[in-house]
C-alpha cells in the first residue's frame, strides 16, 4: 500500500482487498495466458523460470560442498529434498550475487548449523527459503491469524491486552512483498542471506553499498537520508561506502512463530514474515509493529504502508542500486487526479527500457470512483512484457496479493492509466528530461525551513 492524498488507510485497504486488477477484470480478452515456461517449475526449466544471474567471487573456502549438502539435507523432509535436487540441478544453488558474496547454499548451510532465533527452526527457515526460489510467485503478504493460546500468552508476559485490530489483519504490506519477491526472483543469494541473517541469534542483516546508490554520490544528502530514516549505519573511511543493519520490529517474532507452527493454507512463510517486517521497520524509519500492521514516522500520514518517498529508499538499500522513483499521475489534496507526467507511451517505455536492462519494475497503481476520485492503490512488480497475435501488448506481473503462486498477464491498455509511480533506474529513463525525486522535495522543504544552503 502506498499513500495518496485524501484517501484514509480503511478505505485503501478495503479497495484493494476487493477491488484489485484481477477482481475487476472488464473482458476476458484483457488477460493473455502467462508463457508456459513461467508456469511450471522443474530441474529443466528452472533457468527458464528465474532470471540469469551475474556471479561475484565465492568467498566460501572453509567447508567442501559435499559437508554443506549433508548438513542441509539431513534437516530436509521429502519434499525438501526434491526442492534441494531442482535447485542444484538449475544451478541456483550455487548462486553467489550477494552482498557479501555468499552463496545460497552457504546461506542454507549457516541456517543448517547456527543457532536460530528462539522460537524459530532450521529445518523450518530451509524449507521456506526452497519453496520461494523453486517458486518466488508463492511470496506472499497474507497475514495468519492470531490463534487464541497464543493471544493468551502474549497478555500473561506482557500484562496488556492484545490489540483487537491485530487478530484479523489485512495486510498493507504489498510494497515490502513486492520487495521480497523481486528478491528471489532475481538475487536468490541475497534472499538466501537475508533469511539466514534475520532468523539467526542476531535477528539482523548487514549490508554495505555505495553512498550513490542513495543519494547520486553526494555526501551530505546520504547522511540526511541516513539520518532521516533512523538507520542504525555507518560512514566507512573512503567516504564512498556505508554499512547498514536492518532488523524486524520486536512484535515480528510474534507473528513468525505463529507462522512456524500455525500456518494455514496461502498465508505467509516464517520468511515472509522476517522480510517483509524488516522492510517495512527501515522504510518507517523503525516504527513498525508487526502486530498490528501498523506504523508511524514523520515521512507518512498513513499507519500503514509505505509512501512512494519510503518505498524508493527501501528499494535503493535492498537492491544496491539508485532508483527514481517516478510519479507519472498529479494527486490533488483532494485525492483527485488532477493530470499526468507525461504521456503513457514515455511511462511504458520507461518500463520497457528497465526490462531490457535486466530489472524488474515494482509500480504503484491507483483506483478511481466516478467521480476521478483515488479510491485504492495497491503495488505489484513487472517482470516481462509480450504481445499476442493481434499486436495487443501485455505486462507479466505478480501481485503478491492475488492469492495466486503464478505469474499474471495485464493489459497495457488497462494497466498504463493507472500507474501512480514506479522504481525506474536512471539508465532507463530520456536524459533529456528532468526528474525530481519525492525526497528532494522533502529535503529542500528543510533546507529552506532551517535556512540550510
Amino acid at each position: 500500500m502506498f499513500e495518496i492524498p485524501g484517501i484514509n488507510s480503511t478505505t485503501v485497504q478495503y479497495t484493494r482487498q476487493n477491488n484489485s486488477l484481477q477482481n475487476n477484470k472488464k473482458a476476458d480478452n484483457n488477460y493473455a495466458t502467462v508463457p508456459s515456461e513461467l508456469t511450471k517449475v522443474s530441474a529443466n526449466n528452472l533457468r527458464a523460470y528465474i532470471p540469469s544471474f551475474t556471479a561475484k567471487a565465492n568467498k566460501n573456502t572453509e567447508v567442501t560442498k559435499q559437508t554443506q549438502i549433508k548438513a542441509i539435507k539431513a534437516q530436509l523432509d521429502d519434499e525438501g529434498k526434491i526442492l534441494f535436487k531442482n535447485l542444484q540441478a538449475a544451478g541456483i544453488l550455487e548462486n553467489n550475487d550477494s552482498n557479501d558474496g555468499s552463496s545460497v547454499m552457504d546461506n542454507l548451510y549457516k541456517i543448517a548449523t547456527e543457532p536460530r532465533f528462539t522460537g524459530l527452526s532450521s529445518e523450518q527457515i530451509i524449507k521456506d527459503v526452497l519453496k520461494a526460489l523453486a517458486n518466488p510467485y508463492s511470496i506472499t503478504q497474507q497475514f495468519g491469524d492470531i490463534p487464541d493460546e497464543v493471544i493468551a500468552e502474549y497478555e500473561q508476559k506482557t500484562g496488556k491486552a492484545f490489540p483487537e485490530n491485530a487478530k484479523n489483519v489485512i495486510s498493507s504490506a504489498c510494497v515490502v512483498a513486492s520487495m521480497e519477491f523481486n528478491l528471489a526472483h532475481s538475487k536468490p543469494a541475497e534472499f538466501a542471506r537475508f533469511a539466514a541473517g534475520l532468523s539467526g541469534q542476531d535477528y539482523m542483516v548487514s549490508k554495505t553499498s555505495k553512498i550513490e546508490n542513495i543519494a547520486d554520490g553526494s555526501l551530505t544528502n546520504a547522511l540526511w537520508k541516513l539520518r532521516k530514516f533512523n538507520t542504525d549505519s555507518q560512514i566507512h573511511s573512503n567516504w564512498e561506502d556505508f554499512t547498514i543493519n536492518i532488523r524486524p520490529d520486536r512484535n515480528a517474532i510474534v507473528r513468525a512463530r505463529v507462522q512456524s507452527s500455525y500456518k494455514d493454507p496461502g498465508e505467509r512463510s516464517v520468511v515472509d514474515v522476517l522480510i517483509q517486517s524488516a522492510l517495512l521497520n527501515l522504510g518507517s524509519q523503525n516504527t513498525y509493529n508487526a502486530i498490528t500492521d501498523e506504523r508511524f514516522g514523520e515521512l507518512n500520514t498513513d499507519s500503514t504502508g509505505l509512501n512512494e518517498i519510503e518505498k524508493s529508499f527501501v528499494e535503493e538499500v535492498v537492491f544496491e542500486a539508485g532508483k527514481f522513483s517516478v510519479v507519472y499521475q498529479n494527486i490533488d489534496e483532494n485525492g483527485h487526479l488532477a493530470g499526468r507526467n507525461g504521456e503513457l507511451t514515455e511511462t511504458k517505455q520507461h518500463i520497457l527500457n528497465s526490462l531490457n536492462l535486466g530489472q524488474n519494475v515494482i509500480i504503484g497503481y491507483t483506483h478511481f470512483n466516478a467521480d476521478n476520485k483515488v479510491d485504492g492503490g495497491h503495488e505489484i512488480t513487472i517482470i516481462g512484457y509480450q504481445t499476442d497475435e493481434n499486436g495487443n501488448g501485455y505486462f507479466i506481473c505478480n501481485d503478491t496479493d492475488d492469492k495466486k503462486d503464478e505469474p499474471i498477464t495485464i493489459s497495457e491498455k488497462e494497466l498504463l492509466p493507472l500507474i501512480h509511480h514506479a522504481g525506474i533506474p536512471k539508465e532507463a529513463l530520456n536524459p533529456e528530461d528532468e526528474y525530481q525525486e519525492s525526497w528532494r522535495e522533502v529535503l529542500n522543504l528543510v533546507k529552506e525551513e532551517f535556512k540550510i544552503k
